[in-house]
């Protein structure tokens, strides 16, 4: 009886103790001990990034000339007309420039960086990690240049003599020197062109690691990308020149006595050029770069990494280029003296020299160029021995 008195007392006795044991460790034990049995770590990174561009350029250049020179004296004498040289000279040039250019530059760049540690050491959740990026660009851009160049040029030299005795000089009209000259030149020059150059980069970097080394849940990453580029690009050029030239000498000498004189000519040079050019030109650069690194100490009881990796690139590229040149000319030269004697007609020779150059050149280029580059690493390392 007694006994079973002394063991009842001992037994309260040493709850006691046991329930002051544990409020002193509650109060005393390390803050790495109360770690133990702890929740792993979430992190979430998310980025969006979104471009539009949209470009437009119209151009349009007109020049118009009417250019008109002309030399006629008239004589009327009853006995005889001397005179030196007789000459119309004419230089005429016009022409019509124009351009239309959009530039367009985007670049996107994401980095991402998640690293988690913890020093929990027995039953332990593993840290989760999320990564999210989005990148989208879309330029669009039109660009339109017209020029048109038209040019009438007329140069005449028509001297009249009408004498009852004799014409004679240096140069009289229907002799001498007797010049019609002209110079024209006419040109129309258009220019379109569009550039636009996209750059999308993403860096994705996770990192994980644990000193658990009894019941360890694994670490869980995941990584996303999605990077989208759209260029559409149109471009139309178009330049006309159209001419039209004409030159003339045309003397006209009557006389009752002799005419005498040098020599008659008409000289004419044309030139006449329609130039265009349309061009596009795209530049995309796509690049993704992700890492994912888990490790563990842990030895017994142990659950393995999950990792995820996705990536995806889109790129399309619209190119339209349209050009049009066109060059219309028409130039007449003419050398046509007339001479009416009663007596002799003596001079030089008569000539009509024409030099007509015409020409037309159009050009329509696209220049796309795409690059697209995807670097994925994985790695999970545990040093785990039992489970």
């Amino acid at each position: 009886m007694c006994i079973e008195l002394e063991r009842g007392k001992t037994m309260r006795s040493m709850s006691k103790f046991l329930a002051a044991c544990a409020v002193f460790i509650g109060f005393a034990a390390p803050a790495s001990a109360l770690a133990d049995g702890s929740g792993g770590v979430g992190a979430a990174q998310t980025s969006g990034q979104t471009a539009a561009t949209v470009q437009a350029a119209l151009s349009s250049a007109t020049a118009s000339q009417n250019a008109v020179n002309a030399n006629t004296p008239t004589n009327v004498a009853g006995g005889n007309i001397a005179a030196g040289s007789s000459s119309a000279n004419q230089t005429a040039i016009n022409g019509a420039v124009s351009g239309a250019l959009n530039v367009a530059n985007t670049t996107q760049s994401n980095n991402q960086t998640q690293s988690a540690s913890s020093s929990c050491t027995v039953g332990c959740g593993g840290a989760g990690q999320a990564q999210i990026s989005g990148q989208g660009v879309t330029t669009l851009q039109g660009a339109g240049s017209s020029a048109t160049a038209s040019q009438n040029a007329t140069n005449s030299n028509a001297p009249t003599n009408v004498a009852g005795g004799s014409i004679s000089g240096g140069s009289s009209i229907s002799g001498g020197s007797s010049g019609a000259n002209q110079t024209a030149a006419n040109g129309a020059a258009s220019g379109a062109a569009n550039v636009a150059n996209t750059g999308q980069s993403n860096n994705q970097s996770q990192s994980a690691g644990s000193s658990c080394s009894v019941g360890c849940g694994g670490a869980g990453q995941t990584q996303i990308s999605g990077q989208g580029a759209t260029t559409l690009q149109g471009a139309g050029s178009s330049a006309t020149a159209g001419q039209n030239a004409v030159n003339a000498n045309a003397p006209v000498n009557v006389a009752g006595g002799n005419i005498s004189g040098g020599s008659p000519s008409a000289n004419q040079t044309a030139a006449n050029g329609a130039l265009s050019g349309a061009g596009n030109a795209a530049g995309t650069s796509q690049s993704n770069n992700q890492t994912q690194s888990a490790g563990s100490s842990c030895a017994v009881g142990c659950g393995g990494a999950g990792q995820a990796q996705g990536s995806d690139q889109s790129a399309g590229t619209g190119q339209l280029a349209v050009s049009n040149a066109q060059a219309d000319q028409g130039a007449v030269n003419a050398n046509v003296p007339v001479n009416i004697s009663g007596g002799d007609i003596s001079g030089g020779s008569s000539s009509a020299n024409q030099t007509a150059l015409n020409g037309a050149a159009s050009g329509a280029a696209n220049v796309a160029g795409t690059s697209q580059s995807n670097n994925q690493t994985q790695s999970a390392g545990s040093s785990c021995v039992v489970g």
